[in-house]
């Protein structure tokens, strides 16, 4: 069994910036939970590099934050200026408002996340209309994910 390290938030910056440099993809543990529920709270992921044109709106990105945070969310609208990419960042299961990010401080893409020993790639074309989906609705998600999470209880049980 491997051993898990927990980094500071500036150490593990530094090696996931040196791992993605070098082309190779990084695997962490989730904390929290503002992407539920693609995303929850223990699950793996599996970010990996990206190229600026990579990202697309409903991508899932590993970022940095005006307040030097790193984070993982949902990119909800991407703007082009003057060759200067920007985009508009949140969890998709948070209140708040989307933050604005600029391109430089998107470090890589999640391509992967690991619940219970198995692995959901987020790379497909069903995972990619589901993202379109959920970047859509990302000003309402906070409603829409427990009404739909009693809906499943109900027929569970």
């Amino acid at each position: 069994m491997r051993k898990i390290t927990n980094l500071r938030n500036t150490d593990f910056l530094e090696l996931s910036k040196d791992i993605f440099r070098k082309g190779k993809s990084i695997r962490f543990q989730a904390k929290g939970w503002s992407m539920r529920p693609f995303i929850q709270d223990g699950d793996f992921i599996v970010a990996s590099p990206i190229e600026n044109s990579s990202i697309k709106t409903g991508d899932v990105v590993f970022h940095l934050t005006t307040k030097n945070k790193i984070l993982v969310h949902r990119v909800i609208k991407k703007h082009k200026k003057d060759k200067r990419i920007t985009m508009l960042i949140k969890g998709d299961a948070t209140f708040s408002s989307p933050e604005k990010v600029e391109m430089q401080n998107v470090l890589g893409k999640v391509v992967a996340v690991e619940r219970n020993g198995r692995k959901k790639r987020l790379d497909t074309k069903f995972y990619q209309i589901k993202s379109l989906l959920f970047a859509g609705i990302s000003p309402f998600s906070p409603w829409i994910y427990p009404f739909f999470s009693k809906i499943k209880r109900l027929f569970n049980n």
